[in-house]
């Protein structure tokens, strides 16, 4: 008992130093690559549509309009078959909101659109993209 207590906590402490991306910790790291063994693909993305770090299954990242980003995918990933899971950073403003769809028309082929916002009108805020 005292030994899965102790694994439980060593997981929460993971959890903490990084940002946890749709239940996977993803510690901060200076380069633009991140591990993030069980997803199939994973960013975290600044407000200007940059990526700040990413999986090598994500081919690109743009901001397209104001809150409107196109997370377009390698062909490792298929977009049409996708989950995929957006959450704001801890640095998005309150009252905002992240909306994630497949395949959108205004973004390329095999692509994530993501459209945040605050209190319903659309506003540029940094985000976390999962493909699980």
């Amino acid at each position: 008992m005292q030994m899965r207590t102790k694994l439980v906590l060593a997981g929460l402490g993971v959890a903490t130093v990084g940002a946890a991306v749709g239940g996977i910790a993803v510690a901060a790291d200076p380069t633009s690559t991140v591990k993030a063994p069980y997803a199939q693909a994973a960013a975290a993305v600044g407000t200007n549509g940059v990526n700040v770090q990413r999986t090598n299954t994500i081919a690109s990242t743009s901001r397209t309009d104001t809150g409107r980003y196109c997370v377009e995918l390698t062909s490792a990933v298929d977009a049409s078959k996708a989950v995929p899971v957006a959450t704001l950073s801890n640095s998005a403003g309150w009252g905002s909101e992240v909306r994630v769809s497949r395949n959108h028309p205004a973004c390329p082929a095999n692509s994530i659109r993501v459209t945040t916002g605050t209190n319903g009108a659309p506003a540029d805020q940094p985000f976390y993209l999962v493909i699980p």
